[in-house]
């Protein structure tokens, strides 16, 4: 039996869509092809297609998780059904499912024990000491998951995590948001599809937060070479089409006393050399009184290529004292507000693909993970040994690392 869901016109045309009882995610959507065939004829329709809604649940309502619940509002519920939402704050969790029309668990447990196959995907947007409990729940429940990152700061159970979601074959993917940018998609279409300057040479990164996180979650972050600079590390990544620096070399400093006494930095440099002859750098700082500040630059031997920042407006004021542009957007909700929608439908446009090709990331780029903890560590046990470190010698100098 058919229960009817909605109707809604767009341009000449009606789309009635009806929702199969004995299916959660099914819906099956009919269409007049002209408004003047729904009048000359109502009963010429026409099936279009079944498409399959996948339902999700979302583990954490904090930050992240209030960036996951605008991106389903935009993608709409023809595109993912958000089914249950998940945390350990009792209040704020019946609050959010009443909002969205959906129920409620205070553990991903429960919600598995509430719907049992119901669930397609999970997402997991909680605190970063969460994440690999809840990725290896869903992996081993056989569920599509996308987390943010990191992993673990664990390398051991990064490696897990990865292994469990290539041997099962399961759309995994890690929020490492950038590569679903418009821009940076663009600069790697140049760069590696077009080979529009030729071999690069020189790849330059800034990245420079603002504001300054709260102290509450910088002390669970990691720390900045975990929490910032392995975006900038997964950048490098996506425009050597897979490359790992051999040796990384870092220098950093600190400003605000907060961070000093959680041992760790504020602004740093990182300098990266592979083996091909590319030479890497990222620039980074917790804070830039001008907006956020992220730039890319690749240099090559037959030019240069560079993704600039995205102001608030375009408006430009020209006058005897020279050309005033608008500033940097504030941060990064607004600079990449967009993108996490983008990022999300990605990530359900893989889990859902028909083509079994599709529908997972290559073992290559889900073993990453593994390949980039060891980057962001080597970067910050130079740092700490005042040397330059070889991706090599990484795992055999983790002692000299405080506990994360």
């Amino acid at each position: 039996s058919f229960v009817l869901r909605s109707v809604s016109s767009v341009k000449n045309s009606i789309y009635i869509e009806y929702h199969h009882s004995s299916s959660t995610s099914s819906y099956f959507i009919f269409f007049f092809q002209t408004m003047e065939a729904a009048q000359d004829n109502p009963k010429k329709v026409k099936l279009t297609k079944v498409v399959q809604i996948p339902n999700v649940v979302l583990c954490g309502l904090g930050r992240a998780g209030h960036f996951h619940l605008e991106s389903f509002r935009l993608l709409g519920t023809n595109k993912v059904n958000l089914i249950c939402v998940v945390d350990v704050n009792k209040e704020l969790c019946n609050k959010i499912a009443k909002e969205n029309n959906c129920s409620s668990a205070y553990s991903l447990e429960e919600a598995f024990i509430n719907h049992k196959d119901e669930i397609d995907m999970v997402i997991v947007a909680s605190t970063t000491d969460t994440h690999f409990h809840l990725c290896k729940l869903a992996l081993e429940a056989k569920k599509a998951l996308f987390t943010e990152k990191p992993i673990s700061h664990n390398p051991n159970e990064v490696k897990e995590i990865c292994q469990l979601a290539v041997s099962q074959s399961l759309p995994f993917f890690v929020g490492y948001q950038r590569r679903c940018d418009k821009n940076f998609q663009n600069l790697h279409h140049q760069l590696i599809h077009n080979n529009m300057i030729g071999q690069p040479r020189i790849i330059r990164c800034t990245s420079r937060d603002n504001p300054i996180p709260p102290l509450p979650y910088l002390e669970k972050s990691g720390g900045i070479f975990h929490d910032m600079l392995s975006h900038d590390f997964d950048m490098l990544h996506f425009l050597t089409n897979g490359l790992i620096p051999k040796r990384i070399y870092s220098v950093g400093t600190c400003y605000n006393d907060d961070i000093l006494k959680l041992n760790d930095v504020d602004t740093v440099l990182v300098t990266l050399d592979f083996d091909s002859g590319l030479l890497a750098t990222v620039d980074t700082s917790r804070i830039a009184s001008y907006g956020y500040d992220q730039r890319v630059e690749v240099f090559g031997e037959k030019g240069m290529l560079s993704v600039e920042n995205e102001v608030r407006n375009t408006v430009v004021l020209a006058n005897e004292n020279g050309y005033l542009t608008s500033p940097s957007k504030y941060s990064f909700p607004q600079r990449y507000k967009q993108t996490y929608t983008d990022e999300l439908n990605e990530f359900i446009n893989m889990a859902t693909n028909e083509d079994p090709k599709l529908r997972y990331e290559s073992p290559q780029l889900v073993e990453r993970h593994i390949q980039l903890e060891k980057v962001a560590t080597g970067a910050e046990l130079s740092w700490r040994l005042g040397r330059a470190v070889l991706i090599d010698e990484v795992d055999s100098l983790r002692h000299h690392l405080p506990a994360h």
